[in-house]
């Protein structure tokens, strides 16, 4: 959570640089932003709560500068508590990504040594740490390295000194890179909003700290402040799939692109599902992980394990898995889901996994993430940026990875592409048909009631959970999943006279049961929105998808997806910005 971005170079108008890159990293968080930028030896400070509104704050222009967007964790949604936050001094400014557990402890050690805080956030305390490490004659370098040795917790913080125009980072596990171009050296949580100044960029790992200057990047060993020679990574500056284009939110244009997302996977995707394969032949116990969508997609890919490829391939979510870690021997498996690559419950999963002695698999999006670099084998999902902080295409790239790996399992490679190849086929009618308006004139019904289930079984069991999540995430409706035979075990009692009810029933072996469960719940007064290939008169609502097979999570995704765009909309929330949420979960 939390975007950063700070620049040293020549001077430029940073005012419109910082603002312009804050707004590629709202997705990491928007309750509120902040600016710092250094003149004539002063720290020039700006703070807003809420979004970025498009006007660029008036600073002269300078030559070291951050931003900062916030996702609130320690201290409210107010102008005090958002970054950057400044020394008693007025001489360092910090930004900080995460959650410094022991902020209190070192708080209160501040104030009996006299400082005063203004903010109630748990970052303003690495100011005042670093001021004071300043005044016992350390350089920036030392002080930030002395500092950060002090807090506990996944962190990430840059500081600014105005005097020395330096700009020190230094990070655990929470994401950084610092890039080099013609005009300056820069720094941010993510490439995006470094490949307008960027040619080459540093992925910073944990025991390094880097310092930004004028003259370029020097980098260090953290615990002897050793320098290092940085190894560079050319940095891809195409804004391919970046921009909104003619669509009016992210989320939609996201959705629209998973047609192709899927056809490309089916084409370039073969060597690392026949890569995953191997591992997971060779390994005596193979387990998932995952958060959110992507732990539903893990799901999913059990199933999908189970039943096509008959392998026993347990799926945990993230938070969770470190109480299932005494599974684990040397010869396991540990595959962990991710669209960022960065999300901290997965990171701290990985990391007990390795010191198990597992071997560690990712399907991640983002390429050079830190899951991307931590494992022995990834499948690279290449979606493509995903703006929306809601999971669309990178949910259904990690469906098509596993139905791929699962058919080469059986010695089906062709058939495992081909079928996410009419998966993309299929997906791409749907959205040209008129199952658009459909859902836009079945939103209209569902809009009005603040509860509604999701049934599934089966394979269709995680697509209602991902359905149900979507909707939440969206509109904020109270959308609950249930396995269609978990019915009469409690969930039928919330159920009254319009209750709306979204039902998956494929034309597979849980269809019969599926429908019967349905023809229960309108017993009782539901709604029935049947998401099926054929119709049944239990339906109150029909909502047609193709008859897909293995691919149907696929495809019976793309109907609860729209739904929630739409109810969204109905509800005047903005989909690719749903509230108190970010799309890199980069605290735990």
């Amino acid at each position: 959570m939390c975007g950063i971005f700070g620049y040293v170079g020549e001077p430029v108008d940073l005012g419109r640089s910082l603002t312009t890159a804050l707004k590629t990293l709202e997705y990491r968080g928007y309750d509120s932003w902040g600016i710092a930028v250094g003149h004539d030896q002063r720290i020039l400070v700006e703070k807003e709560v809420g979004r970025l509104n498009g006007s660029v704050p008036s600073f002269p222009h300078s030559s070291i500068g951050f931003g900062h967007t916030r996702w609130a964790t320690h201290g409210g949604v107010t102008k005090a508590n958002a970054h950057p936050h400044l020394d008693g001094s007025g001489r360092i400014a910090v930004v900080h990504n995460g959650i410094i557990e022991n902020y209190q402890v070192l708080k209160a050690e501040l104030k009996d040594r006299g400082r005063q805080f203004r903010s109630e956030t748990d970052s303003e305390v690495v100011a005042h740490l670093i001021q004071e490490e300043i005044a016992g004659g350390h350089d920036l370098t030392a002080a930030v390295a002395r500092t950060f040795d002090r807090l506990t917790g996944l962190n990430a913080v840059i500081a600014m000194d105005v005097g020395t125009g330096e700009m020190v980072a230094v990070k655990n596990v929470s994401p950084l890179i610092a890039g080099v171009g013609c005009h300056g050296v820069t720094i941010a949580s993510d490439t995006l909003a470094l490949r307008p100044h960027a040619n080459r960029v540093i992925y910073l790992d944990d025991h390094h700290l880097i310092k930004l200057t004028r003259d370029g990047i020097s980098l260090y060993e953290r615990e002897t402040l050793k320098e290092l020679m940085p190894r560079y990574t050319p940095l891809d500056r195409s804004n391919r799939d970046a921009d909104l284009g003619s669509y009016p939110h992210f989320m939609m244009k996201e959705i629209a692109e998973q047609p192709g997302v899927l056809s490309r996977l089916a084409t370039t995707g073969v060597d690392s599902a026949i890569a995953l394969a191997a591992a997971i032949e060779g390994s005596e116990l193979t387990v998932m992980t995952g958060c959110g969508s992507a732990g539903y997609a893990a799901m999913s890919g059990s199933y999908l394990l189970s039943s096509l490829a008959g392998r026993f391939v347990p799926a945990f979510v993230g938070s969770e898995f470190k109480y299932h870690r005494r599974l684990l021997s040397p010869n396991a498996l540990v595959i962990a889901l991710s669209q960022s690559g960065e999300t901290a419950d997965l990171i701290e999963a990985m990391m007990l996994a390795r010191s198990g002695g597992a071997r560690l698999g990712a399907l991640v999006n983002v390429e050079h993430s830190t899951l991307d670099r931590m494992v022995d084998l990834t499948f690279a999902l290449r979606a493509g940026p995903e703006q929306c902080v809601l999971a669309t295409k990178s949910y259904l790239a990690k469906l098509a990875a596993l139905t791929m790996t699962a058919y080469v399992l059986i010695g089906e490679v062709a058939q495992g592409q081909r079928l996410v190849g009419r998966a993309a086929d299929a997906i791409a009618e749907m959205l040209a048909s008129t199952l658009p308006q459909q859902v836009s004139d079945l939103a209209a019904v569902v809009v009005k009631h603040n509860h509604m289930f999701v049934i599934g079984r089966g394979l269709a069991f995680p697509t209602a959970l991902e359905a149900a999540l979507k909707i939440k995430e969206a509109s904020y409706i109270h959308a609950e999943a249930f396995a269609g035979g978990e019915l009469k075990h409690g969930v039928i009692a919330l159920v009254t006279d319009g209750t709306p009810c979204l039902v998956f029933a494929p034309a597979d072996e849980t269809r019969a049961d599926v429908v019967s469960g349905a023809t229960e719940l309108k017993s009782r007064g539901a709604f029935i929105i049947g998401v099926s290939p054929d119709p049944d008169p239990v339906f109150d609502a029909h909502l047609a998808v193709p008859e897909a097979g293995a691919a149907a999570p696929m495809v019976n995704a793309v109907p609860a997806q729209l739904l929630a765009y739409q109810l969204a909309l109905l509800r005047g929330n903005n989909p690719d910005r749903p509230r108190n949420l970010a799309k890199s979960v980069t605290v735990k």
